[in-house]
């Protein structure tokens, strides 16, 4: 059932109509993760340690989709092409996954792979000279594996310590706009 939805998703991103509205746009790049390996994580979490969200939220739980962010924030009146300007330049950035760690809020922890990549930074510098908010002037590439429960984020922390970092493929960059649709785009390689 899972990969019934997960199908339907990537139809209506292709199609740009999946529309979900957001206060910002998000840069993502999203990678191709063997299923075994990413299911194998997923069988570590507790159901009921996992963060659901608030009535109607959606996106938390276990990452379905892992990527990683270039940068959320982006202001819905850019106009798309240039956006797409720069995403169509993008080269299939080199990256790689470190280990487990997290960062907290007060409605959760995300449970996160530390993702190394001078790619990715060099990247995330010329989407950050476009008009944008955040609350965090620091990038911090990561790969989240899932929402926790706060008051039990630092337990499966410990519990992943010894998790190897998966291999991952870079596959594909996915434009997140403000008013909720997507776009998929590849890599100028």
């Amino acid at each position: 059932m899972k990969d019934l939805i997960k199908a339907l998703f990537r139809k209506k991103i292709n199609e740009g109509k999946h529309t979900e509205k957001f206060e910002y746009g998000c840069v993502m790049v999203y990678l191709d993760v063997n299923k075994d390996d990413w299911n194998s994580l997923e069988t570590m979490v507790d159901k009921k340690d996992l963060y659901l969200g608030k009535d109607g939220d959606r996106g938390y739980g276990f990452e379905t989709e892992p990527h990683v962010t270039l940068l959320y924030g982006l202001h819905g009146d850019i106009p798309l092409e240039d956006i797409e300007e720069v995403i169509n330049k993008l080269k299939r950035p080199v990256l790689k996954m470190q280990k487990v760690s997290s960062f907290n809020n007060p409605e959760f922890g995300v449970l996160k792979f530390d993702v190394e990549s001078k790619d990715l930074h060099k990247e995330n510098k010329k989407f950050t000279e476009f008009p944008h908010t955040t609350s965090y002037p620091d990038y911090h590439p990561h790969c989240t594996i899932a929402y926790i429960k706060p008051d039990k984020i630092d337990e499966y922390v410990k519990k992943f310590k010894s998790i190897e970092p998966i291999e991952v493929i870079v596959e594909k960059i996915i434009y997140s706009m403000a008013d909720g649709t997507k776009k998929e785009y590849s890599f100028a390689d």
